[in-house]
């Protein structure tokens, strides 16, 4: 397990740890609700994302100051996405809050498209409905699995964020594997409180970038699994090789065999759903030292 774990996760991994989801857990006070609240009006109002990238991205003194804050996040695997939406659920029950599907403003500052691949949860993303679009959007909107949603989907709306139910979030789970979408679990500014996923790519996700810029690894810290290859399954036919955003696989043409390397892999496993011989498997990092 990682220092989050150590710090946050009471025996546990930090984001199977129910309380880390609990807004009134970890702010409980009024004062401390209306701080946060304060803040959020704030970033709305000064960072505001557009067509460009923001200045505050390559700031370094500003992404280093910014982390110590609590801003940072961890690569997760779709099983333990799972668990973290399970749990994100039950919490949103207790607070009378939601999960909603977003489109994702990396995409949008770096690509110029609204690509609905973000989920938030919890009092903060209610918060931010609030601020944001001045009403919560628990009816009108639309119903799961119907025309209006599959037309929402595809028309990429601006602002529109769409009450989300565990069943279809399987469903997208798969298809941003597919697509070479990693999943991110987040902390935005009141870390342990866990209110979001980013189901994003290299190119786009800030969050690998201020890590890039920066060299603070809790912006995009290493996942708790490992990829690894059965070598009497792969075939090498390279697709694993092509899936990987972080360099660590390599197919060699000489030896006609496929490796991973261990201490370059981030844990994400898309390389896994691209394998159609089903010859990688995730195994705790702790398993494999040098990763």
């Amino acid at each position: 397990m990682c220092h989050w774990c150590t710090d946050h996760g009471r025996g546990q991994v930090w984001y199977e740890n129910f309380d880390n989801y609990l807004f009134n857990k970890i702010l409980p006070t009024p004062a401390e609700q209306e701080e946060a609240k304060r803040k959020m009006i704030a970033t709305f109002a000064e960072t505001e994302w557009r067509y460009s990238e923001p200045e505050f991205i390559r700031n370094i003194d500003f992404l280093k100051e910014r982390a110590s804050h609590g801003f940072a996040a961890q690569i997760i695997i779709k099983e333990e996405m799972i668990k973290v939406l399970e749990l994100a659920e039950e919490a949103t029950k207790r607070e009378d809050s939601m999960v909603v599907l977003g489109h994702c403003p990396c995409n949008l500052v770096y690509h110029g498209t609204r690509e609905y691949c973000c989920i938030g949860f919890g009092m903060p993303v209610a918060m931010s409905m609030e601020i944001g679009y001045g009403r919560l959007p628990r009816e009108g909107l639309t119903e799961f699995g119907g025309a209006e949603w599959r037309e929402l989907r595809n028309e990429l709306r601006k602002g529109a964020k769409v009450p989300l139910h565990l069943v279809e979030a399987r469903e997208l789970i798969e298809e941003w594997e597919k697509k070479g979408r990693w999943h991110l679990i987040m902390g935005r500014g009141r870390m342990p409180l866990i209110e979001a996923i980013c189901n994003c790519e290299r190119p786009y996700c800030t969050y690998w970038r201020n890590r890039q810029v920066s060299g603070v690894k809790e912006y995009c810290l290493k996942g708790h699994f490992v990829a690894r290859i059965d070598p009497h399954r792969c075939n090498s036919c390279g697709a694993c090789t092509e899936q990987c955003q972080f360099g660590a696989i390599h197919t060699s043409v000489w030896e006609d065999i496929t490796h991973i390397d261990p201490t370059g892999c981030f844990g994400c496993g898309i390389c896994r759903a691209v394998c159609k011989r089903s010859a990688i498997e995730m195994v705790p990092r702790e398993q494999i030292p040098v990763a």
